[in-house]
């Protein structure tokens, strides 16, 4: 019984911090830690409750279906190269040859090297050095999935936003301009959601937003990204008055800054209402950034075409490694460290 309350207020602990995250600050990847925590407790609720009131089949049933579960995603893992391999010849195929481009076709690699290592054992080395490998490779390799997949969590759980209609600014964040001065149709996508938004807003709560288009000017690109999208937007039904430019911005980060301070200059308002919108895979990385620059602002995502979205979210996750390297650091510090002492202990056995 104090097992079962126990597991009850940390499910309730986590459930309510998650809920309260989600409001008050999901521009954070720690949604995903919470949320697959909180699912991990729920299931432990579940399964005493059913023990307690002698209900073991239902138990038994969530046993099952976790077992099941669990193998069909290790066998999914096993041979995800097949997909990544097949999703790269896609990718170039549409977007050409790049190494943002072959993301999957490295991941696909990576997974075949794992199966070796998993299946046929390549490292014939004295047992203490094997151990130290095998023990810091597995530990590399588990590390790894957890954190793609509580990087995906976060990801997939930041699209749970519907925001309210009393929006005073909304910033699109630009993409790259094909051939240099059009829009192209992943920033299409991004600037139809901000207008879809906006009319929405309009129709809804007859409250007319700034759009704020945000993006600077590449070095291959003969006009900023911003000129270019507030182009298309007028195109598309915006009203010329209701649209603002930054083209200063060359990343995600300055998109953030800048439109803040353009923001500020136009706005009579201490603490307007704004959100902003991205394509949907790059909702969770902005909303940080937006956080970090001050600015108190959560995302919308466009819709991304699937073959792209793997690539995509692949760049989100190394961005969002290199974004918490420190962390990620000392993790590596103390898999070494564990890696090293499994090896002693094994060269201390074999003696």
């Amino acid at each position: 019984m104090l097992m079962l309350a126990a597991t009850a207020v940390v499910f309730f602990a986590l459930a309510i911090l998650l809920v309260t995250y989600l409001i008050k600050n999901r521009n954070s990847s720690v949604i995903g830690w919470l949320a697959n925590l909180a699912l991990i407790a729920l299931l432990a609720l579940l399964v005493q409750l059913f023990v307690m009131f002698d209900q073991k089949y239902y138990a038994l049933v969530i046993a099952v279906a976790l077992f099941v579960t669990g193998l069909g995603v290790v066998l999914g893992l096993l041979l995800s190269f097949i997909f990544l391999f097949v999703n790269a010849f896609i990718v170039w195929r549409r977007e050409g040859y790049s190494l943002s481009s072959s993301l999957t076709l490295i991941a696909g690699i990576g997974v075949v090297l794992v199966d070796i290592l998993i299946f046929f054992n390549p490292i014939q080395t004295p047992l203490p050095i094997q151990t130290f490998i095998i023990s810091f490779l597995t530990m590399i390799i588990l590390y790894v999935l957890l954190t793609v997949w509580t990087t995906l969590s976060s990801m997939l759980i930041y699209q749970l936003y519907l925001p309210r209609n009393n929006k005073d600014f909304i910033i699109v964040l630009g993409a790259g301009l094909v051939d240099g001065h059009k829009v192209g149709r992943l920033l299409g996508s991004r600037i139809n959601r901000g207008i879809a938004f906006y009319n929405h807003q309009i129709h809804k709560a007859n409250k007319h937003a700034k759009l704020i288009f945000s993006g600077g000017q590449g070095s291959d690109e003969k006009i900023p990204e911003g000129v270019a999208m507030q182009q298309y937007a007028w195109e598309h039904g915006a009203r010329k008055a209701d649209t603002l430019v930054e083209d200063q911005s060359v990343n995600t980060s300055q998109n953030m800054q800048f439109s803040k301070q353009l923001i500020s200059k136009v706005s009579n308002d201490s603490q307007p209402k704004v959100v902003f919108v991205t394509s949907n895979y790059h909702t969770l990385r902005a909303g940080i950034l937006a956080r970090k620059a001050g600015l108190d602002a959560f995302g919308i995502g466009a819709k991304t075409p699937f073959y792209y979205l793997p690539n995509a979210v692949i760049r989100e996750y190394l961005a969002l490694a290199v974004m918490h390297k420190k962390f990620h650091l000392v993790m590596l510090g103390l898999i070494l460290v564990s890696s090293i002492a499994l090896g002693i202990l094994a060269w201390v056995s074999s003696r």
